[in-house]
């Protein structure tokens, strides 16, 4: 029944955008346009101080809007640099504006150089992006020598140690610095692959290697065993367990594949190594997509962590990550020991919630509260709670758990107990949980909410808005106005994400590309079906979003700790939805906040721009 009220609801989008006025592509903002309601410029840089130079993984959400709202909400300032030099555009598109599909690496190490220069000591950096031009071409690019405009050519090592590395040599500067394990999948639409390759390439990711251990645990032995199976002769290909994609694994597929892994490791090692003895310098190394076997990555980890010294850290995700390094950045800043506890509903947090997950949900959680060198303590000491919400153990105890997780986020805040909410259990409650949340919770009280992600980026993404807030109410002694709005902005960004576009707009969306002829993983289109596309997609989402704005309506927002002080939210509103690739798996839009009231003094403090 699901499934036809979805393809009704495609067919009548099709009609409703059909009998549209104009015809015309609306393609994604320019990028200058997107940021500039975030006042990322440097620019506008007049005092350095909490002032973080951040150079991103690419230009999808998690790495722009969610990381400066979240930067701004603990009380710091983010600037980028300006243009697409950090912007991946899929096969097909309109390349950047140095004619790549990737981001342009000499600019982005000149513009950290500048930012240092300028006396900006707080850096926050994509290695992926600054070595590879983004996550997407990390994953194919077997690597080149760096040119620089005045004609200088580096080796991708000698800029890192010239350019990066470098930062290190004045003590006032703090680096933050994040980096991926090559994932077991390519991506779809980009330098020709489609979805064969993507599920050809993970087959073949997923054989299982030579595990190495001790002494023999070396790069050189890691990269010789990459083209074979576990007993180490038979080939790789030769051991598929699902041969359906097969014949997609051509010798110059294999060789490429295992050389852009070769690359990464090599990169990286060289990093690991370069930082060690540093100590104001830290690097999280994120697992990008993953099982919990002995696939091609299972070497690799293991001589990552023999590898890890003090100020580097293995983690579970990679979408989250650079929030999590905004988390440790206001962690070291305000220097205080969060006591946490964590509260888990659903009684699975003892497996992996799919098969691209490689801990348990509870080792996840406990990475990151490592992290954040949080004290563990019980419910009746924490300051700051974690509730995590996992699918059921049980299917008959599914209404029980809803009502345990809504009951205790009532009394939460009912009782004013700062709480992070992680909602883990990739909707296995479908609506009824969805319904009791918007319904009874006040979402704008939390200190975190995070739902739209696999269990590890979930995770960090719940994990770096809680932490980071409360240290900020917290520790802060200079509050402003303007970080109560960006926290009212990423608890309505994240809501949205999660319950308008992920569970209720993606999929009929997906269904109407497909009835017009596109692939909703590159959506090429002339200009009047772009525009049926366009109309589709506000008119879904906007139509989800006026559940959110309600729910939100009246929030009372946390703005002072001991004593208690809140501030109410009004006038929540969602407008400019787009899609920065052209793909339906993601969206950015921008989110309005018309006032947040004093309740005590009943008078508007900063309206949104």
């Amino acid at each position: 029944m699901k499934k036809k009220i979805l393809i009704a609801c495609a067919a009548a989008l099709v009609l409703m955008a059909a009998a549209a006025a104009a015809w015309y592509y609306r393609p994604a903002p320019p990028i200058d346009n997107v940021l500039e309601s975030l006042d990322v410029n440097a620019e506008t840089v007049a005092e350095w101080r909490n002032v973080i130079a951040y150079v991103p993984l690419d230009d999808r959400t998690d790495n722009m809007e969610d990381v400066v709202y979240l930067a701004e909400a603990s009380g710091y300032r983010v600037v980028m640099p300006e243009g697409d030099v950090y912007c991946t555009k899929l096969d097909g598109q309109k390349p950047n504006r140095n004619g790549t599909q990737h981001g342009d690496r000499e600019a982005l190490m000149e513009w950290v150089k500048e930012m240092d220069e300028q006396g900006c000591d707080l850096f926050l950096m994509s290695l992926d992006q600054l070595f590879s031009g983004g996550l997407v071409h990390s994953r194919y690019t077997l690597g080149e020598d760096m040119v620089f405009d005045d004609g200088t050519v580096m080796t991708e090592l000698e800029a890192f140690d010239e350019y990066i590395l470098f930062l290190t040599n004045d003590p006032k500067n703090r680096i933050y610095m994040f980096d991926s394990v090559v994932r077991l999948a390519s991506t779809v639409g980009y330098e020709g692959f489609g979805i064969d390759e993507y599920y050809a390439l993970r087959e073949y990711g997923m054989v299982a290697r030579p595990a190495l251990t001790g002494e023999e645990l070396t790069l050189e032995n890691i990269f010789a065993n990459y083209p074979y199976a576990a007993d180490g002769v038979t080939l790789a290909e030769n051991a598929l367990a699902d041969n359906t994609y097969a014949h997609v694994l051509t010798e110059e597929l294999i060789a490429d594949y295992n050389a852009v892994r070769v690359r990464k490791l090599t990169l990286l090692d060289h990093v690991m190594k370069g930082i060690k003895g540093s100590d104001n310098i830290h690097l999280i190394i994120g697992i990008d997509d993953s099982s919990n076997t002995e696939n091609i990555q299972y070497n690799e980890l293991h001589y990552i962590e023999k590898q890890l010294g003090e100020g580097a850290t293995l983690m579970a995700g990679l979408d989250s990550l650079a929030r999590l390094l905004v988390g440790q950045i206001a962690q070291e800043s305000y220097d205080y020991e969060v006591k946490a506890s964590v509260r888990y509903v659903g009684g699975t947090e003892m497996i992996p919630s799919s098969e691209f997950d490689l801990y348990t949900l509870e080792e996840v959680v406990d990475l990151h509260m490592d992290l954040f060198k949080a004290a563990r303590v019980s419910e009746e000491e924490a300051e700051l709670q974690v509730v995590v919400m996992t699918a059921p153990d049980d299917e008959t105890k599914a209404q029980a758990y809803c009502e345990e997780l809504v009951s205790l986020l009532e009394y939460n805040e009912e009782h004013n107990i700062p709480t992070a909410f992680i909602e883990a259990s990739n909707n296995a409650y479908g609506e009824t949980l969805e319904k009791m949340l918007l319904e009874r919770v006040d979402f704008a009280h939390l200190m975190s909410f995070a739902g739209k992600y696999d269990q590890a980026n979930v995770t960090g993404a719940g994990f770096a808005m809680g932490f980071s807030r409360y240290l900020y109410l917290r520790c802060c002694e200079d509050k402003t106005a303007e970080a109560d709005l960006a926290q009212a902005q990423q608890i309505a960004n994240s809501m949205a994400l999660t319950y308008g576009y992920t569970l209720h707009t993606r999929y009929p969306l997906n269904l109407y590309v497909m009835e017009l002829g596109y692939d909703y993983n590159n959506i090429l289109t002339p200009s009047r079906d772009g525009r049926l596309i366009q109309d589709g997609l506000e008119q879904l989402f906007f139509g989800e979003c006026v559940r959110i704005s309600e729910a939100l309506e009246g929030g009372r927002l946390i703005s002072e700790l001991n004593p208690v002080n809140e501030k109410t939210v009004h006038g929540v509103s969602f407008s400019e939805v787009y899609m920065p690739w052209n793909r339906t798996f993601e969206i950015s839009f921008t989110i309005d906040v018309e006032s947040l009231l004093t309740p005590i003094a009943g008078v508007a403090e900063e309206p949104a721009a």
